[in-house]
């Protein structure tokens, strides 16, 4: 169990600099007193991208649990149930996750489940953090400045 939340730590750390990294290279390209639209377009493409790279880390995550580690699973739901799963189902699974919808086709087991639910409460903070900063550039604000 200390692995898991060895690693949990360690992908909320690195997602949570990603985050802010993105949020703060796209303040510094903005003005929306200026041009509102275009800084609106910016911030929401620079926070996509952050949001996907984030959920990308997360699916490593899982893969490393599940594979690497073997202290953990994902598995398919019927109907597809017992179909072997590529990296781009745990790179699914992670985003259903980490914007907390849970679509439920996608099961974790073991300590896999630890990783989940960090991720979902992790994921709804960062998404949570995007759409103030969003806001703000929205009201003419550099949310930086």
């Amino acid at each position: 169990m200390l692995i898991v939340m060895l690693v949990s730590a360690f992908l909320v750390a690195l997602n949570t600099t990603i985050h802010y990294l993105a949020m703060r290279g796209a303040a510094a390209y903005v003005n929306p007193s200026l041009h509102p639209g275009r800084c609106l377009a910016l911030a929401v493409s620079a926070l996509t991208l952050a949001h996907l790279i984030e959920a990308l880390f997360y699916a490593g995550g899982f893969w490393l649990v599940v594979h690497g580690l073997g202290i953990g699973n994902l598995t398919a739901a019927p109907p597809d149930a017992g179909s072997d799963l590529a990296f781009m189902d745990y790179y699914y699974f992670s985003l259903v996750n980490y914007t907390t919808l849970g679509r439920g086709d996608l099961i974790p087991s073991g300590h896999l489940r630890f990783i989940a639910s960090i991720e979902a409460f992790h994921g709804f903070l960062l998404i949570t953090a995007s759409g103030s900063y969003l806001l703000q550039i929205m009201g003419g604000r550099n949310p930086f400045a």
